[in-house]
């Protein structure tokens, strides 16, 4: 049985965590495959459904119908390895379905700014913007930032150009680009993060990642597949497919059903990405989320989403696709208690399938907002996690029978070898915020806990200064969103210059 202790002669031991067996991940895959070719996408772009159609879909009504040959032909034409550039080469992130390294970025595109300790929000503002990524370039665990908040004093049309000069004046590691809604959004953003990267996709090296949304259940709504059209036309950019159905109201409410329609708007989107433009990048974005019984309210932090991220994983690696799935998430209103069991399950869930990209760093209230603290508690949740899944070394050196007997035996105890004090370095994890002294201590600093030591290092990071950027590079930025704001429309714009004096 699983998770027996073998006793001698019994073989090998095992204690596997198979939440979703591989006959599990195949009949999701066929519900999947079923699910499109017999209820199909509904589509609102005619200018996508003639490029499906010219794939091999079929007109049901106002429906498009999708046959498993075409999505097996869309899958093999999707690049089986990419590269998301960084202005630091050494921070670019290679895109791929291998189990291996996994990237950590931020929630994206929250509200509201919450208070920790009361749960009361406010709109985020540029400012929060900036001190939130200069904050989040700093953290050891987070390799791609994203745009945090969507602020609201600056045009909205305009907001994704405004935050992403804010992130490339506070970070050089990768930058994320946010949720398109419109196509001059990523024209734009591309053109911005090909004059900070000098990538541009020739030679597998992309500038940014931009992330179109389906509408669940199973519709491609028309402003944003027109923008993704558009965008993989013009190329230059990598693409993520990112669903975000609820379990119970815009998707079935068993987990299997809910990932299964999920993995079905992913396979529409890479179908109508790779109609388009055959061989563009292309990763799976999932972003299921449980649904309260009692009240339909959407939650987050339960460990429905740790479990469906785990299956969405195992779908994309099956597809030879990257994936991006929820990592730490919480309904919890203030950092307490909850907030810390919830984000540390979702976060070990989604880490134990080893995704290339994991999100969530800064969620809290079901990602509607987020401040500087949880971002900074984030960093040590993570800390822990990886910790708890990365081997523990066990070879020759780690099991060095010769010091231990050296501990017993020679009355100094194993503080006095050599052995003891390389391996307090290199095998013990160093908190990054938590707290590990003395309980005198603790109450002579006058501390009430780990918020008040987030608050306290939030403050010190703040107070450094920004990367910055190149003033060329800079005026570039600025032009390009003179010329968008004069394309969309827009009567008055704040010169970015400014934005960023804080």
């Amino acid at each position: 049985m699983p998770g027996e202790i073998a006793r001698p002669g019994q073989g090998p031991v095992t204690c596997p965590v198979d939440i979703w067996p591989d006959d599990a991940v195949e009949a999701i895959h066929v519900a999947s495959l079923a699910l499109l070719s017999r209820a199909g996408v509904r589509v609102e772009s005619p200018t996508a459904t003639e490029m499906m159609l010219a794939a091999g879909c079929t007109a049901a009504g106002d429906r498009v119908l999708v046959p498993e040959a075409v999505v097996k032909e869309a899958l093999a034409r999707c690049p089986e390895r990419f590269v998301l550039a960084a202005r630091d080469g050494e921070k670019s992130l290679v895109m791929d379905a291998e189990p291996a390294q996994t990237y950590v970025h931020n929630l994206g595109g929250a509200r509201d700014v919450i208070d920790p300790r009361t749960g009361a929000g406010r709109r985020a503002t540029m400012r929060d913007q900036v001190l939130a990524s200069r904050v989040m370039h700093h953290l050891e665990n987070q390799h791609q930032v994203t745009s945090l908040w969507q602020p609201d004093d600056v045009p909205s049309l305009l907001e994704p150009l405004y935050s992403y000069v804010v992130l490339a004046w506070e970070t050089d590691k990768a930058i994320g680009g946010p949720g398109i809604s419109h196509a001059f959004q990523a024209h734009y953003l591309t053109q911005m993060a090909t004059v900070v990267t000098g990538a541009d996709g020739t030679d597998g090296t992309y500038p940014v990642d931009l992330a179109f949304s389906p509408v669940s259940p199973l519709t491609l709504g028309r402003e944003v597949t027109d923008a993704l059209v558009a965008q993989a036309r013009r190329g230059g950019a990598a693409i993520e497919i990112l669903p975000c159905p609820a379990a119970g109201t815009t998707a079935p409410a068993s987990v299997s059903a809910a990932v299964a329609q999920q993995n079905a708007e992913v396979l529409a989107g890479i179908v109508l990405t790779e109609a388009v433009a055959p061989g563009t990048p292309v990763y799976y974005g999932p972003r299921l989320s449980a649904v309260d019984p009692r009240s339909g309210v959407v939650v987050s932090g339960t460990p429905e989403t740790g479990v469906a991220s785990l299956a969405a994983i195992l779908l994309a690696r099956r597809y030879g696709l990257a994936c991006d799935c929820y990592g730490p998430s919480t309904d919890s209103k203030v950092v307490d208690a909850q907030f810390g069991y919830e984000r540390a399950v979702n976060a070990l869930l989604g880490l134990a399938g080893r995704p290339r990209l994991l999100s969530g760093i800064g969620e809290i209230q079901a990602g509607v907002g987020s401040c500087l603290e949880v971002v900074l508690i984030d960093d040590e949740i993570l800390n822990n996690a990886m910790y708890a899944l990365t081997p523990r070394p066990w070879d020759a050196d780690a099991l060095d029978v010769d010091a231990m007997v050296d501990g017993v035996l020679s009355g100094r105890g194993f503080l006095g070898t050599r052995h003891t004090r390389r391996y307090l370095r290199s095998d013990c994890v160093t908190p990054l915020v938590g707290y590990r002294g003395g309980l005198s201590e603790w109450l002579a600093a006058d501390r009430h806990g780990v918020l008040d030591l987030a608050e306290e290092k939030v403050a010190e990071v703040i107070a450094g200064p920004p990367v910055g950027l190149p003033d060329d590079v800079l005026g570039s930025l600025c032009t390009i969103i003179e010329r968008a704001a004069r394309e969309a429309g827009v009567d008055e714009w704040p010169d970015p210059r400014r934005l960023l004096d804080v």
